[in-house]
């Protein structure tokens, strides 16, 4: 029986008052509102912790970043008072190693047993080896400490992205993403001025020193303020698979690293293919065969990640040696002292560090296929002004917007790399995705850097051999004051050999950015089907 007054229960359940004509809102479910009250109470405190969280991750990021310039710039110094000059190149060799290797171990561990835990070990230690650094009395100390510190840093950086990927959905994180590349390219800039200073006003052993209240304050906050909500997951960290990548890298990064005339003998040479190839080898059938490997090959093999793994190795390749071989190029074939090199490759980072801008909102708008063709487009138009100044002596203001296109496209690239093969994957293998993508970058990057200088040093070989036949040291075409010791066509003579040489180089970066931009093509066109976690979902209240 019904009232006089009332209509039937709606099909939700909801009951529908009329008084004279007019509909009067039906009456609320407390229950439901409580439960709306409540989520919208535990909401706000997750957004001003994850503040907290990001700027402790940014300040992590920062801290890595900038390590590598600011102890370069420290170095000199270093060797005057450690000696041991014979080892300077390990110092910083080292560290990208251990850095390097270890990347895809944390991606694991932090899949395997928590972001946090990783993190927190991670910057621990990557403090602990710069406090020791500072106190080294020998340059087999500073080596070893180092090693340590590339030890944590291989932890850092990639499981930094994985909790960016963790608690922000994916339009948030292509614009903090933009964010933390300008941070990071205005960090990696700063570096080499703060390690002047800090040499000049408290001596060398401080570029270790502000490491410690930078990375403790992150540390701090990240430990009481980031509690991530986490599954339990498998704990076999697949030992044997990192070992063999960690040797298989070791191996090829050994073999480039002294490739051309003057390098390894042909039986080391040999030796260290067979190491090489034979842990790829058992790492692939391992990879196949392990119960919870570090490297899935069917997740490889998903059209959003490998492409994602190729294009990124492809970009460090390309990034670094524009890094390294345009300075060079600049000193040795033009003339130019270090400001100079300094003048045309600085440009690159800034512009890399204003494209997150146009990057990110073009991420969402666009999806992950356009947007990184359009970076490769852009990296493809750089190298290819820097091929056509070389070829034409351009002028250096010339070559330097040249490169400047260039930064414009890095930013975009290597965003959507990252991004698309973070959606691509749930929770559970987000910190394998991520540690893949920063290793096959750096990995990328120092194969790439190894294997141009080689076909330098072939190129170059016959006027290299002649120069030090006339008593003229190749080293000393890079040090002004050393010039004017040299008679005019003999310097003419060894900047055209530099010059000629490095064209060919550019050359061969023009055309690895060329499969850069097929491999984009290979790219899904817009976001996965797999949905980002939520702030929310990724962190306890």
């Amino acid at each position: 029986m019904k009232q006089e007054g009332l209509d039937e229960e709606s099909p939700g359940g909801d009951v529908r008052v009329l008084e004279e004509g007019s509909l009067v809102l039906p009456p609320r479910d407390d229950a439901r509102v409580a439960e709306s009250r409540a989520l919208s109470a535990d909401a706000e405190p997750q957004r001003s912790r994850r503040r907290f969280i990001t700027a402790a991750l940014l300040l992590v990021m920062v801290l890595v970043s900038m390590e590598m310039t600011v102890t370069s710039t420290a170095m000199p110094t270093i060797i005057g008072d450690l000696h041991g000059l014979e080892h300077y190149s390990w110092v910083a060799s080292i560290y990208l190693l251990a850095c390097t290797v270890t990347m895809p171990l944390y991606g694991r561990m932090a899949d395997a047993i928590g972001r946090k835990r990783v993190v927190l070990a991670a910057i621990t230690i990557f403090c602990g080896a710069s406090l020791l650094a500072s106190f080294s009395h020998s340059m087999t100390q500073l080596i070893v400490f180092r090693g340590i510190q590339g030890l944590g840093a291989g932890g850092v950086m990639p499981v930094v992205l994985t909790i960016l990927g963790d608690i922000f959905t994916l339009e948030e994180r292509a614009k903090i993403q933009g964010f933390f590349s300008a941070v990071w390219g205005t960090s990696s800039l700063a570096g080499p001025a703060l390690g002047a200073l800090l040499v000049k006003t408290l001596g060398w052993r401080s570029v270790f020193w502000v490491n410690l209240p930078v990375g403790l304050l992150g540390l701090l906050v990240l430990a009481t303020q980031y509690h991530e909500r986490r599954e339990r997951h498998e704990m076999d960290l697949d030992l044997p698979g990192v070992i063999a990548l960690a040797l298989a890298s070791m191996g090829l990064l050994s073999l480039v690293s002294r490739l051309g005339p003057g390098g390894w003998s042909w039986t080391m040479i040999a030796v260290l293919i067979v190491v090489t190839v034979g842990a790829m080898g058992y790492f692939a059938r391992h990879e196949k065969q392990a119960a919870h490997p570090i490297l899935p090959t069917d997740l490889v093999m998903q059209r959003a990640v490998g492409p994602a793994i190729l294009g990124s190795c492809l970009f460090g390749a390309g990034f670094l040696s524009l890094d390294t071989y345009v300075p060079l190029y600049v000193q040795g074939g033009r003339g130019g002292d270090a400001t100079a090199a300094a003048g045309v490759v600085t440009p690159v980072m800034l512009t890399w560090a204003l494209s997150g801008v146009f990057a990110a909102p073009l991420l969402v708008r666009w999806g992950f296929r356009r947007t990184a063709t359009l970076g490769a487009t852009l990296i493809v138009l750089g190298f290819a002004g820097l091929l056509t100044c070389a070829l034409t002596n351009a002028r250096s203001s010339l070559m330097t917007a040249a490169l400047s296109v260039t930064g414009f496209g890095f930013g975009p690239a290597s965003m959507a790399f990252l991004i698309v093969a973070q959606e691509a994957v749930d929770y559970r293998q987000r910190g394998i995705v991520t540690s893949a993508i920063s290793f096959f970058r750096t990995m990328g990057g120092a194969v790439g850097i190894g294997v141009l200088g080689g076909m330098f040093n072939v190129l170059t070989a016959k006027e290299t051999a002649h120069l030090r036949q006339l008593g003229v040291r190749p080293a000393a075409l890079l040090d002004p004051h050393a010039h004017a010791s040299l008679a005019a066509d003999v310097l003419r003579a060894a900047r055209q050999m530099i010059a000629g040489g490095l064209t060919w180089v550019f050359a061969a970066m023009l055309a690895c950015s060329i499969v850069l931009w097929f491999v984009t093509r290979l790219m899904p066109a817009r976001k996965t089907t797999q949905t980002s976690v939520s702030a929310v979902d990724a962190m306890e209240v």
